[in-house]
């Protein structure tokens, strides 16, 4: 097997970074139920959605592992939807339990294993039954799980603190193979390395895109255009949402006060600007040709698209932000977990809705047809649509530093791969998506276009110096002067980016 020895350079920044890591300072997003725990809708599509298909037969040779028992670490934030990739005891429950008890009997048929998983909660980024435990069995040379499935802030952290196996040097595992996302080891992998990625095995990095949903009937009502030709067409920009947005603003109780008794235009989530970042094709950092990542939030397609966003929330009584709660004089106050987000939309009192795809589970019940798009363009200039898979609500699969057989690790991640890819991908698109959330044809054509455009944004995931929450912050804020803000923030954030860079070069002169 192949080891890395940190040098003693990185193991005094390793140290620095741990001691100076806590808990993540982001609020969190409202609760949803996972539509792994939901019960099946009534009505579903039989057309197959378009999806890649593997090989009908297995590529991995069958194996004897001699009862092996193949253990992972999972960890969800608390208060967002956790389900395990890997833990299903027994059939009879949804339609994902048994897509993943089918796939973990075959895998276990196949290499003459088994397959466990502990799964745990926790509160924030940082935490010691998450992030910790892969620091302390890297410290102590300890082999305690084979995979860990864990928040991205955490993986991320993980990364560049040496506690991680680099994939890449496992000769069993190609990346290649259509069950690995193929989005996420290009976005993903720093300096020829890849420490952490996602595939079928996992519904995470699809669930947690941000969309766009609307409500027909309202759309209907106000004679706003087929909003899936929009999107066709590529006329679907940031000015055609303030256009539509605008159209509807309503003081249904008529208190001459907009709360959450009224009706909008746009139901907007804090965590928006994220996307709206991404979609106007900007990034809070990239790779560069030497694959040192780099600060990209001061150009000026961030501050146009952060400003001309952020001042329409402010300005326009179209739209509401539901990360709040009101008073009885119909003032508000921030809060994280309120649930104006699921029973305004649903209660046919907004046009649009900013959410991530797990959300519209809430929805499927909703007697109001409703149809999903993908987060508007900056300009009709901009070729492409962008979708941010969601930074707090993300997890990705990595390799602990130690391994007892990395190779062996491969071979069953592989057959994982391929399995989930027969059982786990069709459950949820087929069922889970096509089958309950979306109702209609042109959503399910728009869910195809999303998942073809999501933005896995390093910066978001390794956060420099919280610059990325700056942006979040700024918008709670209501302050749209990201310029000014960006010039505070911009050599701090430089600063640590240079410090991970480094890290990382330690860890890549280590392996050869």
């Amino acid at each position: 097997m192949k080891k890395r020895i940190l040098s003693a350079a990185l193991a005094t920044l390793m140290l620095a970074c741990c001691l100076a890591f806590g808990a993540c300072g982001e609020k969190v997003p409202p609760a949803v139920t996972d539509p792994a725990v939901t019960t099946e809708a009534p009505t579903a599509t039989t057309e197959e959605p378009v999806t890649t298909e593997a090989p009908e037969v297995c590529p991995i040779e069958e194996q004897d592992l001699e009862g092996y028992e193949f253990l992972a670490l999972e960890a969800s934030f608390k208060l967002v939807a956790s389900y395990s990739d890997f833990l299903c005891t027994e059939e009879g429950g949804t339609i994902l339990d048994n897509a993943i008890f089918k796939r973990n009997e075959s895998v276990c048929d196949r290499l003459n294993m088994t397959i466990d998983s502990k799964h745990v909660i926790v509160s924030s980024a940082g935490s010691s039954e998450s992030y910790g435990v892969l620091i302390r069995d890297k410290t102590a040379g300890d082999c305690n799980y084979d995979v860990a499935i864990l928040p991205a802030y955490d993986q991320s952290q993980i990364s560049y603190a040496g506690a991680n196996y680099n994939m890449n040097l496992i000769d069993s595992i190609d990346f290649s193979n259509t069950w690995w996302d193929q989005k996420a080891v290009e976005s993903l992998e720093i300096k020829g390395m890849q420490f952490f990625t996602t595939g079928d095995f996992s519904i995470d990095n699809f669930n947690c895109t941000i969309i766009i949903a609307f409500n027909k009937n309202i759309a209907k009502e106000r004679n706003i255009p087929d909003l899936y030709t929009v999107v066709r067409e590529g006329k679907w920009t940031l000015d055609t949402w303030k256009e539509y947005s605008s159209l509807v603003a309503d003081d249904l109780n008529g208190d001459e006060k907009f709360t959450d008794a009224d009706l909008y235009g746009s139901l907007v989530w804090d965590d928006s600007i994220y996307a709206v970042v991404n979609a106007a094709g900007e990034n809070c950092c990239v790779a560069d040709d030497n694959g040192d990542m780099i600060l990209t939030l001061g150009t000026e397609g961030v501050i146009g698209i952060f400003k001309d966003y952020t001042d329409f929330v402010i300005e326009s009584d179209s739209v509401l932000r539901y990360q709040h709660t009101f008073n009885p004089d119909g003032t508000k106050k921030f809060n994280a977990t309120s649930p104006l987000e699921h029973t305004m939309f649903a209660n046919d009192q907004g046009l649009f809705l900013f959410t991530w795809l797990g959300v519209t589970s809430h929805f499927r019940d909703m007697e109001t047809d409703y149809g999903i798009l993908p987060v508007f363009k900056y300009n009709e200039a901009q070729e492409d649509y962008y979708c941010t898979v969601a930074p707090y609500n993300s997890r990705f699969l990595s390799l602990p530093y130690h391994q007892e057989d990395a190779e062996r690790t491969g071979v069953i991640l592989e057959t994982i791969g391929y399995y989930s890819q027969q059982f786990v991908r069709p459950a949820y698109y087929d069922k889970m998506l096509y089958g309950s959330i979306v109702r209609d044809e042109e959503s399910r054509e728009m869910l195809d276009l999303i998942y073809d455009n999501r933005v896995f944004d390093l910066g978001y995931y390794y956060q420099p110096a919280d610059i990325n929450k700056n942006l979040l912050y700024l918008f709670r804020a209501d302050n749209s002067a990201w310029a000014a803000k960006y010039k505070s923030l911009e050599r701090p954030a430089t600063v640590k980016l240079n410090q991970i860079n480094r890290m990382f070069d330690e860890l890549a002169k280590e392996e050869k």
